[in-house]
């Protein structure tokens, strides 16, 4: 693993500052994405080099015909790996960028030319377009064709070393950069309630808001050191509501004084560590009335006025049925604009959203004012994200993995004999671990030390050793003398896993969240 410098460590100020007054502002850990606001303090830009930035952002917004601007503020899902039509779509409706989900990922040399025409299509716009992807890692990754397996974030809290997380998000990201992509939408902030939160779970890195919000900012300074720019999701907190706002909008009960003293503690932490983008999510919180969060006035003045939030906000998804069972196509775009988003993710149909858009900014029920503040916070962030350097690509570090494993046992040494058999799981974890296994020296056959491998979050198993690769609470129902979470069934993890359980590196992870186990980990 090459050498890094402290994010804050980047650019020199002088450089900073130039570049800046250039109209590129550059993200730093102290001072990522500004707004307007001149009384922020930053350690790594003056103030008149902010304003700089964001007056010359304000302006070239300003001068957009409405239509491009309307389209300044959309980012759009692509679903294919052809790259022609992404291309198109960004040129003809000026959109802010655009959103790569798995279905448009088929390997690198592909993805790469996909990226490449996007990046392209609107030359002589003045600024980047924005290329992001979801990928979290665990259920959530959509390049795993082109990256391999990306351990759950609940991974790096079952590691809790600040240091390694940085590093392995900070490859991540070089990674991602280097198959053109200029942001990441994670990682997932949310404090999880476990099996009764069913649409985050291992997506989060724990229970613990305090060490969910060490585990989120060291992800997102590591992203932002590899040269993406990162997402805080998905405020004010998705991991202790019962439902799923892809299909329903979740109540969340909690006063706003509740989830100040949870839900809220990574959030608020992100941002006072210089977090650049914040994702509303789709929620009903009851304090502050009967609308969605992504379309509530009241959930994004919290974050600008009572968090002191100065960066983009996006949407989460608005194809999503939190928000299309209440809105017709091109109305939710209009109503998030209106309540203080300034990129709208994901609107069902685009041309639609632009159109309801530019017919709202004319007709008087969105001020063209509000739709350049937000195109503003947009342009900002591209060119932004565009003069970060970085080191290149690497390899992300087997340390994290290795450390992330977490080992439950009767006996804490000789966790298997000279041999194992391997059951469960699916045929290519077996084959992945099993040549790990040979390479240790270890046989593999009918006979030996029995490890089931079992996946999701409820998996469960009677074995010597019972290995989770998704959740770990499945473990709580099953018969073992050694428990095992490896956050991942890909071939990073179950070299990890080999390596630990044969005791050439010793098991560091805990559990980031309770489970009821006969024996405590063996770190």
């Amino acid at each position: 693993m090459t050498r890094r410098p402290a994010i804050g460590a980047w650019l020199s100020l002088a450089a900073l500052t130039a570049g800046l007054l250039a109209g590129c502002s550059v993200l730093s850990r102290a001072a990522a994405i500004v707004a307007p606001d001149e009384s922020v303090p930053s350690a790594s830009a003056s103030a008149d080099a902010k304003r700089a930035a964001w007056d010359r952002a304000l302006a070239d917004a300003s001068a957009l015909p409405l239509h491009d601007a309307a389209g300044q503020v959309i980012m759009a899902a692509v679903t294919s790996p052809a790259a022609g039509g992404a291309a198109k779509a960004v040129a003809g409706q000026h959109l802010a960028g655009v959103i790569v989900m798995g279905d448009a990922v088929e390997d690198a040399a592909q993805v790469t030319r996909l990226t490449g025409a996007v990046a392209s299509a609107d030359p002589d716009r003045g600024w980047p377009v924005l290329i992001a992807t979801d990928e979290e890692g665990g259920t959530v990754q959509r390049l795993k064709p082109a990256l391999g397996y990306v351990s759950a974030l609940m991974g790096a809290g079952a590691n809790g070393d600040s240091a390694q997380i940085r590093d392995y998000y900070a490859a991540l990201g070089e990674q991602m950069r280097g198959l053109g992509f200029t942001m990441d939408l994670a990682p997932v902030a949310d404090v999880t309630i476990g099996l009764k939160d069913p649409t985050i779970r291992t997506r989060s890195a724990g229970s613990s808001p305090d060490a969910v919000a060490r585990v989120a900012n060291a992800a997102w300074e590591g992203l932002l050191a590899g040269g993406l720019t990162p997402v805080i999701k998905h405020f004010p907190g998705h991991g202790s509501v019962k439902a799923d706002s892809h299909r329903t909008l979740p109540l969340q009960p909690k006063t706003v004084a509740e989830l100040e003293s949870r839900d809220l503690i990574p959030f608020r932490s992100a941002i006072e560590a210089g977090a650049p983008v914040v994702m509303v999510g789709h929620l009903q919180v009851a304090g502050w009335g009967k609308l969605p969060t992504s379309v509530n006035p009241r959930s994004y003045a919290y974050l600008r006025e009572q968090m002191g939030f100065d960066g983009l906000i996006v949407t989460d998804a608005m194809n999503m049925e939190a928000i299309t069972d209440r809105f017709a196509a091109g109305a939710e775009t209009v109503a998030a604009l209106a309540a203080g988003a300034d990129l709208v993710l994901m609107p069902p149909d685009t041309k639609a959203a632009i159109k309801a858009v530019v017919d709202a900014v004319e007709a008087g029920k969105l001020s063209r004012s509000r739709l350049d503040d937000a195109a503003a916070h947009v342009i900002v962030a591209a060119r932004s994200q565009a003069a970060v350097a970085t080191e290149g690509e690497v390899r992300r570090p087997a340390e994290f993995v290795e450390g992330s494993i977490v080992v439950a046992s009767a006996h804490c040494s000789a966790l298997v004999g000279d041999a194992v058999h391997l059951v469960g799981g699916t045929a290519a974890q077996r084959k992945l671990l099993a040549k790990a296994f040979a390479a240790a020296g270890i046989a593999v056959g009918a006979k030996g030390t029995e490890i089931a491998l079992v996946g999701g979050d409820r998996g469960h198993a009677n074995a010597d050793v019972v290995v989770a690769t998704g959740g770990p609470w499945g473990l709580a129902s099953s018969h073992a003398q050694t428990y095992v979470a490896t956050w991942g069934g890909g071939a990073e993890q179950m070299r990890a896993l080999a390596r630990v359980l044969t005791g050439e590196v010793a098991p560091r992870g805990t559990w980031p969240v309770g489970l009821k186990l006969p024996y405590e980990p063996c770190s």
